[in-house]
């Protein structure tokens, strides 16, 4: 009886630690487990992405509730499977947008900007691979920015792990002014990855709260630039 119950424990502790890791990044799970009372990291530099789908609010009148979460689900979850192949870290969906982030998980030899350009690339195609059968065809926009940022756990009940900062703002800004089916970037990742991609601009972008930024369209990688490409030099 003392095994069952000993077994029951810690199956129900596994369960446990498996559902802290799908809302938490594994060293923010074991900083909660050691019973940190605030956690909260600033970072220099890390590269912040937002992704909107286009029209999805005309797109779901036409759906069931059903069929809206369903789609939802198969998109987002196609984007964890990205975050996940590209070494970033999910941070939180808002309603039909994903936000995901570099450089607050990364190895030393891990390049996270490159890393978040490539992801944004492969979310555009599947979300075209998604469209549901006989409707108008999904698309995204999107927005990256790179710079300073703090990260965190708050709230007690639901909390989640989040981002705030200048950075955070101006990518959701950026992600604003994208049109479908393109990736528009701040002034600092153009500057981190101008050598290894080719891009539309500058693009001046009336933002709110900022008044004029330059913005740049992302239009493909160089030709003869390697998959993963060198270290980086922040100016």
């Amino acid at each position: 009886e003392k095994a069952t119950s000993r077994l029951a424990l810690e199956s129900e502790q596994a369960r446990s630690e498996k559902l802290l890791l799908n809302i938490l990044p594994s060293p923010i799970a074991e900083r909660l487990k050691r019973e940190e009372r605030t956690i909260a990291d600033g970072y220099a530099d890390v590269c912040v992405l937002f992704a909107d789908l286009v029209n999805f609010t005309k797109l779901s009148e036409e759906m069931s509730p059903n069929q809206i979460v369903s789609l939802l689900n198969q998109i987002f979850s196609a984007f964890d499977q990205l975050a996940d192949k590209h070494g970033l870290e999910k941070i939180k969906t808002i309603g039909d947008a994903y936000m995901v982030a570099g450089g607050l998980n990364y190895r030393i030899d891990h390049d996270y900007v490159i890393a978040t350009m490539e992801m944004a690339k492969d979310m555009h195609a599947a979300v075209a691979q998604l469209t549901p059968s006989g409707r108008e065809p999904l698309a995204l926009r999107v927005g990256i920015a790179t710079g300073p940022a703090v990260a965190g756990v708050i709230g007690t009940k639901k909390f989640i792990y989040d981002l705030w900062g200048d950075t955070v703002n101006l990518a959701s800004r950026v992600t604003d002014k994208a049109g479908a089916g393109s990736v528009l970037v701040d002034t600092q990742t153009y500057r981190c990855m101008n050598s290894l991609y080719e891009f539309e601009g500058p693009l001046v972008l009336d933002v709110r709260g900022k008044g004029e930024v330059n913005a740049y369209r992302l239009l493909r990688r160089r030709s003869g630039v390697a998959a993963i490409g060198p270290a980086r030099e922040l100016n």
